[in-house]
């Protein structure tokens, strides 16, 4: 049997797990309770000769519920007798709760973890001293740890006030707003807010039509806890003290979804500790709360080490891990295209060449989407690439999916299709190098999406390949990386000083080919690398180095850790610093940003004012801070 605890030939079984018993022993749980008047119960003890229905606290708000009534049936006459154990000062207890649900429960990873915590600790060492609510409190607290409702944790731990945590939208949260923008979460898949503080994505989401449901240990206890597609665990991590807690909270919000599971935490460079107390891991906040600060790299290295999944970059402070691979994959794409589920939302809708051809005319809904779509693969669309709430509007309206098609396609300007082809055919080399790179995921298929476009822009895999194995080569010869860095001048969004090409990450979909390609196969070699705000290529072959600044808006932003990777060695180190300042924003800034020209004369007067010399080095933030201090007074 897939469920159940077993003590000796005695059964304990949830009642949502008695589907597991066999048929026969189902008649006779459903003989007891047809037995005498209704009676309250959430498990079944099974007996040689008796059979009890027990009424325990709720299993998901009690981490050991207490045994609340008891009704107690001899066999086979099915004569009964009720117990209260509701009014006794010690009542019995639940230990290993997880064990009385089916082995595909969604709770048990939360339970299993409750059973860890007081395993490691030896509570179970003595059976005799662990069946009665008073007896095992005094074991619990004698070794330091402190039972709170659901939670089993560290006493020590007593005083943090996860609730404060949760703050009030009126807006999308990030993580959310970076799914839709990537395509992870979409229209057709389901989401559960795994820690959904106040329910403000969830409520959004909800009234703009999608199945969203979220699940709060403070703020919505009663919320639904179920599989979706996809599961948002946003700002959870970062706020748990505990770091086994921590980790076991990120295996159960993985057991919850069926396609991908997004993860989101404060990153260090955002970070403003002042009056924060350290502890533990992490700090204490001056309401109570806690927060434990990542780098992006680590929020990498932990999530896959937790899940045993390699983690996926979606943005600052926010990666994935994926069940369903084709989605996975889909998303690596669009991380690494300039025309993506990423950019769609912000194109521009072409203008209008003739009026449309149709017999009947096309609502301007289905236009829109279908040329959003056509952009976004850069061909046009199939009838079974359009999405399911198009192909609904596209029915109401009596029409075909491929007379819209013809229609939309028809009535605007092809240069922008044509455009968006050229991309989206460089973004495919892209991807197919990286996938050859050592150290990239290896993939069995490929998604149909993909699959349509490689035979549409290449005829085969085989020949993507080609044009892969061709970039990869290329970025061996200096002549190609020179004409590369030439072109990314050129185009406004880098500079060259001392042989080394500087920009900053903003500028990635502008940069030339065998520039983005150096980027990705440097994600590869040190995952969280795209998460950098500026980096540096060369002057020596093959090295990057990426910095996470904190501030970037300001003149002066401070650099808070830098990565060097040598991709011919795939090799990479980092290094934190606690008080360093950029001098050379400038040299990182695209040539068209609006405040370009104050940016160069804040760093020309550091200049000739003797702060910084003419490589951009200069004091730390503190003595900087000391000498405009003492300037001010004069």
């Amino acid at each position: 049997m897939a469920a159940g605890k077993k003590i000796g030939r005695t059964l304990y079984l949830h009642r949502d797990a008695i589907d597991a018993l066999p048929d026969d022993t189902l008649r006779i749980v459903a003989s007891a309770m047809s037995s005498g008047p209704p009676f309250e119960w959430n498990a079944v003890k099974l007996e040689t000769s008796k059979l009890s229905l027990l009424q325990y606290q709720d299993f998901d708000a009690h981490a050991f519920p207490v045994l609340l009534r008891a009704r107690t049936f001899k066999l086979p006459d099915f004569t009964f007798t009720d117990t209260d154990y509701s009014g006794r000062k010690n009542p019995p207890i639940l230990h290993r709760k997880e064990l009385l649900l089916a082995e595909g429960d969604a709770r048990r990873p939360a339970f299993s973890a409750i059973t860890a915590l007081a395993e490691r600790h030896d509570l179970f060492a003595d059976a005799k001293r662990i069946g009665t609510r008073e007896a095992w409190g005094r074991l619990v607290s004698d070794v330091g740890l402190l039972i709170d409702g659901p939670r089993l944790r560290h006493a020590s731990f007593a005083t943090v006030e996860r609730h404060k945590t949760a703050i009030t939208r009126y807006d999308l949260s990030a993580p959310v707003a970076l799914m839709l923008k990537q395509g992870m979460l979409r229209p057709e898949y389901s989401m559960f807010d795994y820690g959904c503080g106040l329910g403000s994505d969830v409520a959004i989401l909800t009234k703009s039509g999608y199945d969203a449901f979220g699940w709060d240990p403070a703020h919505k206890p009663d919320g639904i806890k179920r599989e979706a597609d996809i599961v948002n665990l946003g700002f959870v991590v970062n706020v748990i003290e505990d770091p086994r807690e921590r980790a076991d909270t990120l295996r159960s919000a993985w057991s919850y979804c069926r396609r991908g599971l997004c993860i989101s935490a404060m990153l260090a460079n955002q970070a403003n500790v002042a009056g924060h107390t350290s502890h533990g891991d992490g700090y204490l906040t001056s309401i109570a709360t806690f927060q434990k600060y990542y780098a992006q790299a680590d929020l990498i290295s932990w999530v896959s080490e937790v899940l045993g999944e390699q983690a996926v970059t979606l943005g600052n402070g926010s990666v994935a891990c994926f069940k369903d691979k084709e989605l996975e994959q889909e998303i690596r794409f669009a991380r690494y295209s300039r025309i993506s589920s990423a950019s769609i939302g912000s194109m521009r809708l072409a203008r209008t060449l003739r009026p449309l051809k149709a017999a009947r005319e096309v609502p301007s809904a289905i236009t829109s989407a279908l040329w959003d779509l056509a952009l976004s693969l850069g061909r046009v669309p199939t009838p079974f690439e359009v999405d399911p709430e198009t192909s609904s509007i596209i029915a109401l309206a009596s029409l075909s999916p491929a007379a819209a098609i013809r229609s939309c396609v028809a009535g605007f300007d092809r240069a922008e299709l044509e455009d968006a082809a050229l991309k989206r055919r460089e973004d495919m080399v892209v991807m197919a190098a990286l996938s050859l790179f050592p150290g990239s995921p290896r993939y069995t298929t490929l998604p149909p999406s993909i699959r349509r476009s490689v035979r549409y822009f290449f005829g085969s895999h085989e020949h993507l390949l080609d044009e892969a194995r061709e970039q990869l080569r290329a970025l061996q010869a200096a002549d190609f990386l020179a004409e590369s860095f030439r072109s990314a001048v050129a185009n406004g969004v880098a500079t060259i000083n001392e042989s080394a090409l500087s920009f900053g990450m903003v500028s990635e979909e502008r940069l030339p080919i065998g520039i983005r390609l150096m980027l990705g196969c440097s994600e590869l070699v040190s995952p969280g690398f795209s998460a950098c705000d500026i980096v540096e290529i060369g002057p020596a072959r093959g090295k990057l180095k990426g910095y996470v600044c904190s501030n970037m808006e300001s003149p002066l932003p401070k650099i808070s850790s830098r990565v060097v990777v040598d991709l011919a060695r795939f090799s990479s180190h980092s290094k934190d610093f606690s008080d360093r300042v950029l001098y050379t924003k400038s040299r990182y800034m695209e040539r068209d940003t609006p405040n370009l020209e104050r940016q160069l004369s804040i760093e020309t007067r550091l200049v000739a004012h003797g702060v910084v010399d003419r490589y951009g080095n200069g004091p730390e933030g503190r003595a900087l801070s000391a000498m405009l201090k003492s300037a001010l007074k004069r």
